[in-house]
C-alpha cells in the first residue's frame, strides 16, 4: 500500500449541512401536507362549479404527490450522509497509506528484505470505517484518523 499524497477534496460540514436541511424540508412538507387536510376539507363542504373540481383536482394531486417529495428529500439527506462517509473512509485510507510509507522509510535494509519475502509486519491495522451519520441531526460520526 502506498499513501496518497492528495487530501479528498470534499466539504465534510457542508455535506452534513445539506443533508440536515434537506431532512427538515421533508418534514416541513409532511407538516404542510397535514395542516392543509383539515382547510382543504373546510373549503371544499359548499364549494361547487368549475373551479371547486380545478381545486379538488388540485388537492387531490397535492396528497398524493406529497408524501414522494418528502420521501426524496428524505433520501437525499441519506446520499449526503453517506457520501460524508465515503469521503471520510477515503481520506483515512489516504491518511493510513501515509503512514505506512513514513513507517517503511525508517526501517532497514534487512526488514525490507523480510518484509518483500514473508509480508509486512508490525503495522498498525487499516482504519475501521466510519459509521454513517443518523438523522434528523447527521452529526459527524468520527475525525480523520490520526498516527503518532
Amino acid at each position: 500500500m502506498h499513501g496518497d499524497r492528495s487530501d479528498v477534496q470534499f466539504d465534510y460540514e457542508r455535506a452534513l449541512c445539506l443533508a440536515r436541511r434537506l431532512w427538515a424540508l421533508a418534514d416541513q412538507v409532511d407538516q404542510t401536507m397535514r395542516s392543509r387536510q383539515g382547510l382543504t376539507i373546510a373549503a371544499r363542504k359548499d364549494f361547487t362549479g368549475t373551479y371547486a373540481d380545478q381545486f379538488a383536482q388540485r388537492v387531490d394531486e397535492e396528497v398524493t404527490g406529497g408524501p414522494g417529495v418528502a420521501q426524496a428529500l428524505r433520501r437525499d439527506a441519506q446520499l449526503c450522509a453517506g457520501g460524508w462517509k465515503q469521503a471520510m473512509d477515503e481520506e483515512n485510507r489516504h491518511l493510513y497509506g501515509r503512514h505506512i510509507d513514513h513507517l517503511k522509510k525508517q526501517r532497514n535494509v534487512l526488514e525490507s528484505l523480510w518484509d518483500g519475502a514473508f509480508g509486512y509486519r508490525g503495522f498498525p491495522p487499516e482504519p475501521d470505517p466510519v459509521p454513517l451519520p443518523q438523522p434528523p441531526l447527521f452529526l459527524p460520526t468520527a475525525h480523520f484518523v490520526t498516527y503518532p
